[in-house]
């Protein structure tokens, strides 16, 4: 009876353990990696400043607009002359340049972003190259962060000869950002 016993409990237990479902654990990792991406477009360009030929100030006819969108905490925006921060003519002897001044304003910025901007001042001259940096929390939101590039030029000294009329002035400012 015994041995009839222990075949019951031991064939109880194997048909108990065939029934049994099996449990077994895995794991999906899902891991991303996201590009650096930067883009700069400018709008409004170019801009024509208007003198009257009397040796006062140019008058621009308009702004410009920079934007900018990037995805690091960090960038760079170096603007660059041609000529120095001059307008030039081909047609016309080197005294005669026209000194104009590039103005970087910034829209709303996002929290926490700290900006460098050595374009601030209304009187800034291009004689070297300037910059505009993110040093803190420079990603921007996904539609960018907008610049406002104002341009201006002041009266002609009284010493100076006037400016060369029917001249075609110019100069082309390349602007470029980088990222660390």
């Amino acid at each position: 009876m015994k041995k009839f016993v222990v075949v019951l409990l031991a064939s109880l237990a194997l048909v108990g353990m065939a029934g049994a479902a099996e449990t077994s654990n895995g794991q999906l990792v899902v891991n991303g990696t996201v590009t650096g991406y930067t883009l700069l477009s400018v709008t409004n360009s170019p801009i024509t400043v208007t003198f009257a030929g009397t040796g006062a100030a140019g008058t621009a006819n308009r702004d410009a607009s920079l934007n900018l969108k990037a995805n690091r905490p960090t960038w760079t925006i170096t603007f660059h002359s041609a000529s120095g921060g001059l307008l030039v003519s081909e047609n016309v002897e080197a005294s005669s340049k026209i000194p104009y001044y590039l103005q970087v304003v910034p829209g709303t910025l996002p929290s926490g972003m700290t900006l460098t901007n050595g374009l601030s001042a209304a009187n800034t001259q291009l004689t070297e190259d300037k910059t505009v940096a993110a040093t803190a929390a420079g990603r921007t939101p996904k539609a960018g962060i907008d610049f406002t590039l104002k341009v201006t030029a002041a009266d002609q000294a009284d010493a100076d000869i006037l400016w060369q009329a029917d001249t075609a002035y110019t100069d082309t400012v390349t602007i470029t950002v980088s990222q660390p």
